[in-house]
């Protein structure tokens, strides 16, 4: 299914700080004077070194919130969430077995996701900052249970306390249901279900992330008022290969801000409005799908 580009939706997103953040680094720095934990940094050109958060700080934390959905409405099946200790999904296919095969073998956490054997459909951008994004040192100490006194420290945290960044979701190839499940991760981490980083038991890692922009591209021409997963778009031998629905599609009831179409198909552009508009949209198709 890589092989082709039935559809795309690309999220253009500002993260905001709602608490503290700490995205630790790896590394331990020989400065004795930085703090024991340090927000990760990286050079950007023009602006020298800044902190960031990785996508996959927070591919990690929606992967597992939409896993947890996942099993508490359909369990750990294949139409729910697997259980990755008990390699539910792909259980028992080979190594030389059709990509095809593994996709219909695979739970639909691990169709949005991936497994090892499987590549996922979501790509989610490093989050750079769009503002001056401001930090300060916090000081910290472990307490025993057993004695209440000082087990471990002081120590230093590095913790942003202000400022934004933004960053990228890309949903390729997508069935109509994984867009209702998108929506419903960013929706519970605006709600501060969904926390990021170190220190959640702490208060910390409450972000705001806003959809600035939505863009969907289909191949071919769909109509306006549609939003089409690759069942719709397949042809009947892809739908039986890969246990496609035929009737991927849910409805919209917002024009789109604009629209383009060339030789390969058309692209949709929707504001704040329209993305809510379609997530509350998606989450309907998808209870329907669940049940």
């Amino acid at each position: 299914m890589h092989r082709v580009q039935l559809n795309s939706l690309e999220l253009e997103l500002e993260l905001s700080l709602k608490s503290p953040l700490l995205i630790k680094s790896g590394g331990i720095s020989p400065n004795p004077s930085l703090p024991d934990m340090q927000f990760v940094r990286t050079l950007i050109s023009g602006k020298g070194e800044v902190v960031y958060i990785p996508g996959s700080s927070l591919k990690g934390v929606i992967r597992s919130h939409v896993e947890k959905a996942l099993r508490t409405v359909k369990g750990e099946t294949l139409d729910g969430a697997c259980n990755p200790l008990e390699k539910v999904c792909v259980k028992d296919i080979g190594d030389r077995v059709s990509s095809s095969e593994i996709y219909k073998s695979s739970c639909r956490a691990c169709k949005m996701f991936g497994n090892t054997k499987l590549k996922g459909r979501i790509s989610i951008l490093d989050s750079y900052p769009n503002s001056n994004v401001k930090t300060e040192i916090r000081h910290g100490v472990a307490i025993s249970r057993l004695t209440h006194a000082v087990a471990q420290g002081p120590f230093d945290m590095e913790v942003a306390v202000s400022g934004g960044f933004k960053t990228k979701f890309i949903l390729t190839n997508f069935e109509s249901w994984s867009v209702g499940l998108l929506t419903i991760a960013l929706r519970d981490m605006n709600e501060g279900t969904v926390k990021v980083g170190f220190g959640k038991n702490r208060g910390f890692g409450e972000i705001e992330a806003k959809v600035q922009k939505a863009t969907f591209n289909f191949a071919g021409d769909t109509p306006k008022n549609e939003i089409w997963g690759i069942g719709k778009m397949s042809s009947e031998k892809n739908l039986d290969d890969y246990g496609l629905k035929k009737g991927d599609l849910f409805d919209v009831s917002i024009e789109p801000k604009e629209e383009f179409k060339d030789i390969l198909g058309v692209k949709r552009i929707y504001d704040f409005e329209g993305w809510k508009a379609i997530g509350e949209a998606s989450i309907t198709y998808l209870r329907e799908a669940l049940k």
